[in-house]
């Protein structure tokens, strides 16, 4: 994850190749969030919206 401006890396989690990106993308996102307490926008493709990795984001409020 970067931020927006300059695209300053933020966050970063190399993953094995066999992990499913769906299965792997609220928590990256959580981890994210419990090491910057930011006000952010956070912005993912298709593979964010599982009904597990949406309730784990509502959780963040």
């Amino acid at each position: 994850m970067w931020s927006g401006d300059e695209d300053i890396p933020l966050y970063l989690r190399v993953g094995h190749g066999n992990e499913v990106d769906s299965a792997m993308f609220g928590t990256l996102m959580a981890d994210f969030h419990k090491q910057w307490q930011i006000d952010a926008l956070l912005v993912a493709d298709a593979v964010l919206y599982t009904e597990d990795n949406l309730q784990m984001i509502v959780s963040f409020r």
